[in-house]
C-alpha cells in the first residue's frame, strides 16, 4: 500500500486523518442493518463538528449543518455504511477484526472521505455557498438503505444528489458516465422439484439434482451465446440440494441474477430462462418454479448539468487522469440509489483506485484500493461546490423503457 501519498493539494493537512478514518472503518466492518459501531462513530464525529443529525432506523443518519440551511441550494451527498459477509485475506495491518465481515466494496473509503468533506465544510460555514446534506446510509448491499433514507426525509427540499464510489479496475484517476450510469439487475431463485427415493430403487424417483444440472448447463450456454443490443449476462451463483448420498434429492434451489444495460436485453434473457426451464421440465420430469426475491434494481442516468459540474471539478483536480465514459464502458452493476435519481437530479462519480502491482475485483477477499487517490477525491468533491447549475422545478426524470412500461399500466 502507499506509504507516502505525495498529495500536496489544498487539503494536505487532512491527509493523515483521512487515512486514519479509512483504516478505522476498514478494520471494523459491520453487515447491513447491524452497523451499530459505525453509526455511533459517525454520530460522535459529526456532532463534534456541529452538525444536526436525524436518525434513520436502525443505524443511519441524515446530517446537515444548521448554519447552512438558509442557503439557496441544497446538495445531498450519500455515503454507504455497510460491509460484506466476506472473510478478509488481504494481510493488511488494519485488516478486519470482525470474522466473516469485510469492507470489499470501498464503503470504508467513502465514509472517510465524506467525514473529511463534512469537516472542511463546517470550517468554511461562513462562506460555503450551498447547504450540503450528508446521508449515512445503512444496508446498501442488500438494497434496503435508500428507501429508508428517503422515507426519513433525505431528499426533502433537495436540489441535487451526489454519489461516488472507488473502483479498482484502473489506477489513479476519476471518471463519470455521460448519460446512463448503472444497469438493470434482478435476482432469481429457481426451485427444482423432483421425487425422493432410495438409489436402489432409482426408477421410482425423479432426480432434482439432474434437473438442476441440465438447467444450469443451459443457462451457462445462454449466457455464453447471447448477443443483445448492449452488455448483458445471466448466471447462477449458488446451488443447494440433497442431504444423503443414498437418497435421490427431491428439491434443489439455484440462485442467480440477470444483468443488462438495456431493459430489452433483460426481458429477452428472462424469456430465455423461462424457455430453458420449460424444456428442462419436459426432459427430466421435474417441476420448476421461479421467483424474484425482490423487484429488480432499476437503471439510472446522470443529469447533464451535474455531469458538467463533475467534469469541471475532475479536470481541475485530476487533469489528464480524468475522463468520461459512455454505455460501452458501463459496468454491469446496479444500486438502490436509483430511488434517489427518480426523485431529484443526480450524478454518480467514480474514483479509480486500482493497485498497479496486485489488483482484485470488488467483493473479493483480497480487494484493496490505492489510498493515494483519497485526498484528491475529497478535493474533487469540494470543487463541485460552485459548479452546480441547479434550477428548481426543472428536473426532467430520465425514463428508460422499464419505467415507461410500468408507468403506462
Amino acid at each position: 500500500m502507499t506509504k507516502n501519498l505525495g498529495y500536496k493539494g489544498k487539503f494536505s493537512e487532512y491527509t493523515d486523518e483521512l487515512l486514519r478514518l479509512r483504516r478505522h472503518f476498514h478494520q471494523h466492518p459491520e453487515l447491513a442493518l447491524r452497523e451499530k459501531e459505525t453509526s455511533s462513530f459517525i454520530q460522535s464525529y459529526m456532532e463534534k463538528l456541529g452538525y444536526a443529525l436525524t436518525p434513520v432506523s436502525p443505524t443511519g443518519w441524515i446530517a446537515e449543518f444548521p448554519e447552512l440551511q438558509n442557503r439557496e441550494k441544497c446538495i445531498v451527498v450519500r455515503a454507504e455504511m455497510d460491509a460484506l459477509p466476506i472473510e478478509e485475506r488481504t494481510g493488511l495491518s488494519y485488516s478486519s477484526v470482525n470474522a466473516g465481515c469485510m469492507h470489499a466494496c470501498g464503503h470504508d473509503a467513502i465514509l472517510a472521505s465524506a467525514l473529511i468533506l463534512a469537516k472542511i465544510i463546517a470550517e468554511e460555514k461562513d462562506s460555503f455557498p450551498v447547504s450540503v446534506r450528508f446521508l449515512f446510509e445503512p444496508a446498501e448491499e442488500i438494497g434496503e438503505g435508500a428507501a429508508r433514507m428517503i422515507e426519513a426525509g433525505a431528499l426533502d427540499g433537495a436540489d441535487a444528489f451526489l454519489m461516488f464510489h472507488y473502483a479498482g479496475d484502473e489506477s489513479f484517476g476519476m471518471t463519470v458516465h455521460e448519460g446512463q450510469a448503472s444497469s438493470m439487475i434482478g435476482g432469481m431463485e429457481i426451485h427444482i422439484h423432483g421425487k425422493s427415493s432410495h438409489w436402489c430403487e432409482a426408477e421410482k424417483g425423479i432426480d432434482a439434482i439432474y434437473g438442476a444440472s441440465v438447467a444450469a448447463k443451459a443457462i451457462c450456454e445462454l449466457n455464453r451465446d447471447y448477443k443483445g443490443r448492449g452488455k448483458a449476462l445471466i448466471g447462477i451463483g449458488s446451488i443447494h440440494g440433497g442431504e444423503y448420498a443414498n437418497i435421490i434429492a427431491d428439491h434443489v434451489v439455484m440462485k442467480g441474477n440477470i444483468r443488462a444495460c438495456r431493459e430489452e436485453d433483460y426481458r429477452r434473457l428472462q424469456k430465455g430462462l423461462r424457455d430453458i426451464l420449460k424444456k428442462t421440465e419436459e426432459e427430466t420430469g421435474t417441476e420448476i418454479l421461479v421467483r424474484e426475491p425482490k423487484p429488480p434494481v432499476l437503471p439510472f442516468a446522470n443529469d447533464v448539468s451535474l455531469t458538467d459540474a463533475v467534469k469541471k471539478a475532475g479536470k481541475k483536480v485530476f487533469k489528464e487522469r480524468f475522463w468520461t465514459e459512455g454505455e460501452e464502458e458501463l459496468f454491469l452493476s446496479g444500486d438502490n440509489a436509483y430511488r434517489y435519481f427518480q426523485k431529484v437530479k443526480g450524478v454518480f462519480a467514480v474514483f479509480l483506485a486500482g493497485l498497479e502491482e496486485e489488483n482484485y475485483p470488488l467483493h473479493h477477499s483480497k480487494f484493496q484500493i490505492d489510498e493515494a487517490v483519497l485526498p484528491y477525491s475529497v478535493e474533487a468533491l469540494y470543487e463541485e461546490r460552485n459548479s452546480y447549475e441547479i434550477r428548481k422545478n426543472t428536473h426532467r426524470r430520465w425514463i428508460p423503457d422499464f419505467y415507461k412500461t410500468y408507468d403506462d399500466e
